[in-house]
């Protein structure tokens, strides 16, 4: 009978290698989910088992009484309606707030990006489970643009906002975290 005296297979100390790597693969993974969720932006939609694409906004739409609106603060004092001889609005009055850009914008994005440019990650270390990854926006309207709700149109008639989901849950985004995961704990194991 032969005798293996080789030393048996060193099992992998998977506590030593998330205590030393959770800082770094939570940075990881909230640098990957803020890229996923703006992409979302690029995207008109919500990547989640395929792209699920936001409902069109009303300023891209020429039968809408709000094609091309973009708010500018122009008042109509500012810019007196034309009549002609029957009193109808000649055609060549300024229509106030009309941007032929807005006709052309993505959605959500605004003149300025600042929604999808607010969307960051925070680390929080005090989670039950010992560390959480957080995708927060310091926006005010971040949640009702994300799951929808009632708004009120310059403070006045309510309206309802359709979801529009730009952050949650995503089966691509977990596909990923997992494969962050993998190849960290793959270096760990090859050291």
């Amino acid at each position: 009978m032969a005798i293996n005296n080789s030393s048996p297979p060193k099992i992998p100390d998977f506590k030593a290698f998330f205590k030393s790597h959770r800082k770094s693969l939570a940075r990881s993974i909230g640098t990957e989910a803020v890229r996923h969720f703006k992409e979302n932006f690029r995207q008109e939609g919500f990547v989640n088992n395929g792209l699920q694409k936001w409902k069109d906004v009303k300023r891209r739409d020429p039968a809408s009484p709000w094609y091309g609106f973009e708010y500018k603060g122009e008042k109509r004092a500012d810019y007196p309606v034309k009549r002609g001889k029957r009193g109808q609005r000649l055609k060549s009055t300024k229509r106030l707030n009309f941007s032929p850009a807005a006709t052309r914008r993505k959605i959500l994005t605004g003149s300025s990006g600042e929604l999808q440019r607010s969307l960051a990650y925070r680390i929080d270390q005090t989670s039950a489970d010992g560390i959480a990854v957080a995708i927060t926006s310091d926006k005010p309207y971040a949640a009702v643009q994300n799951e929808g709700g009632t708004i009120r149109v310059f403070g006045k008639a309510p309206a309802m906002l359709p979801a529009r989901p730009f952050v949650g849950y995503s089966k691509e985004l977990n596909d990923e975290i997992a494969r962050i995961i993998d190849n960290e704990f793959q270096k760990f194991l090859n050291k």
